[in-house]
């Protein structure tokens, strides 16, 4: 299928994603935690003043034409020049940052049966592959879904290609029996008065199962795809103009089976939309069905800075001790004076006490309520999105914790990382072995592309102290090998590492056995 026709009156994007694309904005602005986006994604922003005298018999907001009262409390209006107060937690980009950790803290290691292609794996899978993953990987958590990309540009990676990630709310994916086939990208390149540029990129398979990518311009508006013009109309788009094939334009072929683009879910199934037949593939973000708890957070943290706000100290003076600015000018009061004149009294006859004349007022803030119910909130939110208290330093003492401990408590968050490695290994597998197919293909490489594994870490590791103590004591024990302690006290070894250690051992600590038929008064033959 090619890239859409030109047509002025089309829709972009199109409407059935427009459901889809509203959610993933509600998440987005949860993610970003950016105040004007969580309104505008929940309808609010402000209005006119609709609180007035002739607003209402009964008084309050009244809703307007075309606006309805917001259920969100960040998504209510202020009214007029009111200053926005309203509070949202962070916690929803804490949660994306944390599954992002949980996968991609360490890298994961790319394992391949031949040692000239395990070579170049590991000159590709250098450190900005590993950054690309796990910056994709808290993008994934936010909005339901991530695709990452082969992609090639010998002006900024000369010597081969190399993994970049893109948005699922930028995406028009094709799935078929919840496989994806192909995908179209879109992007807006430039905006120029009322006209808009947008580039699109769609990626599928040719009659012969070659992935090939096709390159598109179009000049539109604001919410229409609008005509399709020339790659070279824009300077962004136009180095795509010269690499294309001439008998197709904008057309670029990888030369190799297979799509040069994944998509991985976040988690499955998507509870909200199971019906819908492009939603249902796209994965559950951690923020679904968390967005109420997340918005009374906002709403008791809003409350709480407010409580503090209206307990300032306040300082009532009376008016005898104030000065006189000038004519027309007012009173004003030195809060640095030290010294007063005493006051006599107009009825008693007698000096007023300063007490009388100056009172201090500051009201006390009960915040044990507010934290108890900010506290429990948050519980909430994290149990329902998949995570552990602990995993967040919820209650951690500080004490150094084992393995197991660490596994007991943070039990719910490990089931999660699970549930999200199998998700990503297969994914990542198709990835790089398209990654290096590309190579061979684009780069002139010479890589055995079969057998390729994905491993990741193990989510809770013992320290090494904690693992030569276990190692000490199947020694002393004499209940392992070399070989088996070795194993234990490095997890990373392959085969290979492990029977140099064990040979650097036995030479280094070895001892030779005396002759049992040598007598303990025959002299050393060593010497």
């Amino acid at each position: 299928m090619p890239l859409p026709q030109s047509d002025p009156k089309a829709v972009w994007p199109p409407a059935n994603l427009t459901p889809i694309l509203a959610k993933m904005g509600q998440w987005s602005a949860w993610y970003s935690g950016d105040l004007e986006k969580l309104q505008a994604a929940y309808g609010g922003g402000t209005t006119a003043d609709s609180t007035g005298f002739f607003a209402s018999d009964k008084g309050g907001i009244r809703a307007t034409v075309g606006r309805t009262l917001q259920r969100f409390f960040v998504g209510q209006p202020t009214v007029g020049p009111e200053r926005n107060t309203k509070l949202p937690v962070p916690i929803a980009s804490e949660m994306c940052q944390v599954s992002a950790d949980l996968l991609f803290a360490d890298p994961v290691t790319i394992i391949i049966d031949d040692d000239d292609t395990q070579e170049r794996v590991n000159e590709l899978a250098d450190d900005n592959l590993h950054a690309t993953l796990a910056e994709a990987a808290e993008v994934c958590a936010a909005l339901g879904g991530v695709y990452l990309r082969v992609t090639w540009d010998t002006s900024v990676m000369p010597d081969g290609p190399f993994l970049t990630s893109i948005d699922a709310d930028t995406a028009i994916p094709e799935f078929k029996w919840g496989r994806l086939v192909a995908v179209t990208f879109w992007s807006v390149v430039s905006t120029v008065g009322k006209l808009t540029y947008r580039h699109l990129e769609r990626h599928e398979l040719d009659g012969t199962g070659v992935g090939v990518i096709r390159h598109g311009l179009y000049e539109g508006t604001n919410d229409t795809l609008g005509i399709r013009v020339s790659l070279t109309t824009l300077p962004e788009t136009a180095p795509l103009a010269a690499s294309i094939d001439l008998n197709d334009e904008g057309t670029i072929s990888t030369l190799s089976p297979g799509l040069a683009v994944v998509y991985v879910p976040n988690q499955t199934p998507n509870r909200s939309w199971r019906t819908d037949p492009i939603g249902r593939n796209l994965g559950r973000s951690d923020l679904d069905g968390v967005e109420h708890l997340m918005d009374q957070l906002a709403e008791v943290m809003t409350a709480w800075v407010r409580a503090i706000r209206l307990a300032k100290a306040r300082i009532f003076i009376a008016k005898s001790l104030l000065n006189t600015a000038g004519p027309g000018q007012g009173v004003i009061g030195n809060l640095e004076q030290e010294a007063y004149t005493a006051l006599p009294g107009s009825l008693a006859g007698k000096d007023t006490p300063m007490s009388d004349s100056i009172e201090y007022v500051q009201a006390k803030v009960e915040y044990e309520q507010y934290q108890a119910t900010a506290e429990t909130l948050i519980e909430q939110i994290l149990q329902m999105a998949g995570y552990s208290m602990q995993t967040f330093g919820v209650g951690d003492t500080g004490t150094v914790r084992t393995a197991t401990e660490i596994e007991s408590k943070e039990r719910r968050s490990l089931m999660t990382r699970s549930r999200k490695i199998r998700e990503w290994r297969p994914q990542l597998e198709v990835l790089l072995t398209k990654l290096l197919d590309v190579d061979n293909a684009l780069f002139s490489a010479h890589n055995v592309t079969t057998d390729l594994a994905v491993e990741f870490t193990d989510g809770v590791q013992e320290t090494q102290l904690a693992l030569a103590q276990t190692v000490q004591a199947l020694y002393t024990a004499e209940s392992a090998s070399v070989h088996e302690r070795v194993t234990i006290l490095h997890p990373d070894f392959d085969e290979d590492d492990v029977a140099t250690e064990v040979a650097r051992i036995k030479e280094e600590f070895g001892h030779p056995m005396p002759s049992p038929q040598m007598s303990p008064f025959d002299p050393d033959p060593a010497e």
